[in-house]
């Protein structure tokens, strides 16, 4: 389902330092807000318990109990559960909670999320292809939310390197496929030069130069989506290779 309503507890709440709380919680703890997450008997509980779960790492541990309660592994089993669609989706939500709420209080869950063992990224793509609406939809807030918090330094030393690596594994549903061309074409159109602040145009110049030095790489990926049988690739690996072309011009 769209992640339109969060619970009360707001952003300002969130435990801005790297240092987080000495207390961590019990694995009693974590598994109980596993469990209610993935007992839910409505979409807005399973948010709910999936947002008091990463609140509650924010708030402690930090990205430091992603391994501590096998966090990952958690939601890629839920997520490959193929009799289970309340499974799944509740395995996006648990996504999309972490993606929208760790990096603005803690940046270095970018690693995790991105690179650290091939990071999970990969497991909200595959949820493109979902056969239950609300399990796309869960994803798609999840990627959505994801792009939105990253600096322009994780998009190109993470997100890059990341969605470079789904597109060449050529053994993907092809939802995801488009969803990753997808999130190509927009980080080409968000360093387009533009008549924003100073500083966002600042933030552009360093996107645009540091995409530019990344084209020779990225040109043969998207091109190979260009010519793919299934019309919904080529028609956007078509449009990113345009966005791709534009930044090109623009760095000129």
């Amino acid at each position: 389902m769209p992640h339109q309503i969060s619970p009360p507890t707001a952003p300002a709440m969130l435990v801005k330092s790297s240092e987080p709380s000495s207390v961590p919680p019990t694995q009693e703890e974590i598994s109980s807000l596993f469990a209610t997450a993935f007992t839910a008997q409505t979409s807005q509980q399973s948010l709910d318990a999936a947002y008091a779960l990463t609140n509650l790492l924010i708030n402690s541990v930090g990205f430091r109990g992603f391994h501590t309660y096998s966090i990952f592994p958690e939601i890629r089993n839920a997520a490959a559960d193929k009799k289970n669609g309340s499974r799944r989706e509740t395995a996006m939500n648990l996504l999309g909670a972490l993606f929208e709420r760790f990096p603005p209080a803690q940046p270095i869950s970018e690693i995790c999320f991105l690179v650290q063992d091939g990071g999970i990224l990969s497991v909200a793509l595959d949820a493109l292809s979902d056969k239950g609406n609300v399990v796309r939809d869960s994803a798609q807030y999840a990627v959505d939310a994801l792009f939105a918090c990253l600096s322009p330094e994780s998009m190109v030393v993470a997100l890059l390197p990341a969605l470079s690596r789904y597109l060449g594994k050529r053994s993907g549903k092809w939802q995801g496929t488009v969803g990753a061309y997808e999130l190509l074409a927009r980080m080409a159109d968000k360093a387009k030069i533009g008549t924003g602040s100073k500083e966002e145009e600042s933030i552009k110049d360093l996107l645009r130069e540091s995409m530019g030095k990344k084209l020779a790489g990225l040109i043969p990926i998207v091109e190979a989506g260009m010519h793919d049988l299934k019309a919904e690739v080529s028609k956007q690996a078509s449009k990113t290779m345009t966005s791709l072309t534009t930044l090109l011009s623009n760095d000129d």
